[in-house]
């Protein structure tokens, strides 16, 4: 009597133990979507090529807990694309600034970013790593940069915290160890295992601000509104001041090629002037030979002295000798006869 008690007992503690732990696991899951815990449905890749992504993944903590995004949102690819196209960012080694994204990295994150805000959750943001041909970047060993960042649509505004700028991007690194990071609603200090950033900051733009935390802006976190007007406006007078720089590099080109050609004409005159001034000397130093030697040579000196005099009057007759130069000179030619 006293073996099927204690069997029974038992069993109904088993059963009691497995329903705490499968209401823990309950909770610990309605937590997760509460508070925005990292789990396998919140982390889902839109693209991927090797180490580069975008995806949605949890919201990250600031120093305080964030509020929820508006999410989800339709944002146009197009509006995507005009918007990240505007930005510009100076880094504090180099004079001119430079575009945060190329043409080949917006076609790919005009889509994905756009495909992700839509799909997003409000505890859910969409980062991105990707890697692209930089000018402010030169390196001996690859001539490729990487980026990273965090958006998430807030407030009727689109948010972007950038992470990792133009940084050097190496293949078959083990990610595990060196990760691709996105942006941080915290203000994290540099990795120490990694050379240290380059100082950089982005442009100001009409529809851009810098989100402030505790009195200090971030200059890594952008706050864009979303009107189309406004940014079509950017990129139609940002494309019109390129042409009109192409305009003046090619004028200026053109005006360089006609300097070169006047100099080489200059030079060549020079020269030409140098050999009639030693053909004068040459002329004026030869002794006077005896009239009966001289008699059949004279028609030949007299036709190179022909030659001498107009050559002289042309030289004079384009400005390259002064009329005090071509007086003297002519005077000497004469004087040789």
């Amino acid at each position: 009597m006293g073996q099927p008690h204690v069997f029974s007992k038992s069993r109904s503690l088993a059963c009691r133990l497995f329903l705490g732990v499968l209401a823990m696991l309950v909770l610990a899951g309605c937590a997760g979507s509460l508070f925005g815990s990292k789990s396998n449905e919140s982390n889902t890749i839109i693209w991927k090529h090797r180490d580069q992504y975008v995806r949605i993944e949890a919201q990250d903590r600031g120093e305080v807990p964030p509020p929820p995004n508006d999410h989800p949102v339709n944002l146009s690819p197009e509006l995507i694309r005009d918007m990240l196209s505007a930005l510009e960012v100076e880094f504090d080694d180099k004079n001119k600034p430079v575009s945060v994204f190329t043409q080949n990295e917006l076609e790919i994150l005009g889509d994905a970013l756009s495909d992700g805000l839509a799909k997003a959750r409000p505890r859910e943001d969409v980062t991105f790593a990707i890697a692209g041909v930089h000018r402010a970047f030169i390196s001996f060993t690859t001539d490729r940069a990487y980026l990273t960042g965090r958006m998430f649509f807030q407030d009727g505004k689109l948010n972007l915290i950038l992470g990792d700028l133009h940084e050097e991007y190496r293949e078959n690194v083990e990610r595990r160890l060196y990760p691709l990071v996105p942006g941080s609603r915290k203000d994290v200090a540099p990795d120490p295992r990694r050379p240290a950033p380059r100082a950089w900051k982005v442009l100001p733009l009409a529809g851009l601000q810098m989100q402030e935390i505790a009195g200090k802006k971030r200059h890594d976190w952008l706050v864009m509104s979303t009107n189309p007007q406004l940014w079509k406006a950017v990129v139609a007078e940002r494309k019109e001041a390129k042409e009109t720089a192409k305009e003046a590099f090619r004028e200026a080109s053109e005006v360089r090629q006609e300097s070169a050609q006047v100099s080489a004409e200059q030079e060549l005159l020079r020269a030409e002037l140098e050999a009639l001034k030693k053909d004068m000397q040459t002329i004026k130093q030869a002794p006077v030979a005896a009239p009966a030697v001289t008699r059949p040579t004279q028609p030949a000196a007299q036709d190179a002295i022909e030659t001498r005099l107009r050559r002289l009057k042309s030289l004079h007759d384009q400005q390259l000798i002064t009329e005090e130069e071509y007086k003297a000179k002519r005077q000497e030619v004469l004087d040789s006869l």
